[in-house]
């Protein structure tokens, strides 16, 4: 498994999405040694995007001025990506995501940045899935590594560089072959050169 990250040290916002998408096609196309305009995606039914006729899976999240790209060669995984929020302040907003079990978490830490930790979790875990964020950010519970519905979800170490932002990724429990799984993961940063 690798999680690549992207610097998007542009001022203007669109082009920093752009500059995400950009760099997601650049390095899958080198993981098929092809070129970028030979990629051809797809949506799996709950809209996740797929690359046709190949087994490698991917996810991207970006945020500000940092992306992630995570690259598996089989298995499905989600990632992502978040700087510090206002939102993560809010009474309300722990409300909304928050399962019981960790709403009464957050209540013992009201932290912003322990709550932006649950909020990448989650989102994490949905775009693994495939749901993306269609489903009740409440429904899932994410204060253990293991989730319901055969998800591993892990925090991702930032550079330092990069206090502040959280990240994480969730794989899939289940491969084909019905081997229980280790998680490897590589960092990498990414090279606009």
């Amino acid at each position: 498994m690798h999680i690549w990250l992207v610097s998007l040290g542009d001022d203007d916002r669109a082009r920093r999405r752009e500059l995400a998408h950009l760099a997601c096609a650049r390095l899958l196309a080198g993981y098929l040694d092809v070129k970028p305009a030979a990629l051809e995606f797809v949506r799996a039914p709950g809209g996740k995007p797929r690359l046709r006729g190949e087994p490698l899976r991917f996810n991207l999240s970006h945020s500000e001025r940092l992306a992630l790209v995570g690259v598996s060669h089989s298995r499905e995984l989600g990632v992502d990506v978040q700087a510090p929020h206002p939102a993560t302040g809010k009474p309300w907003f722990a409300r909304r995501i928050c399962s019981e079990r960790e709403y009464a978490a957050h209540l013992a830490d009201p932290s912003p940045e322990a709550l932006l930790r649950l909020w990448v979790r989650k989102e994490a875990v949905l775009k693994a899935g495939g749901e993306g964020s269609a489903l009740s950010m409440g429904g899932i519970d994410v204060l253990d590594d293991a989730v319901a519905g055969g998800w591993l979800c892990s925090d991702l170490k930032l550079p330092g560089a990069l206090s502040g932002y959280r990240a994480a990724l969730a794989v899939s429990t289940v491969l084909p072959d019905g081997v229980a799984p280790t998680v490897e993961v590589s960092t990498f940063a990414f090279s606009w050169s």
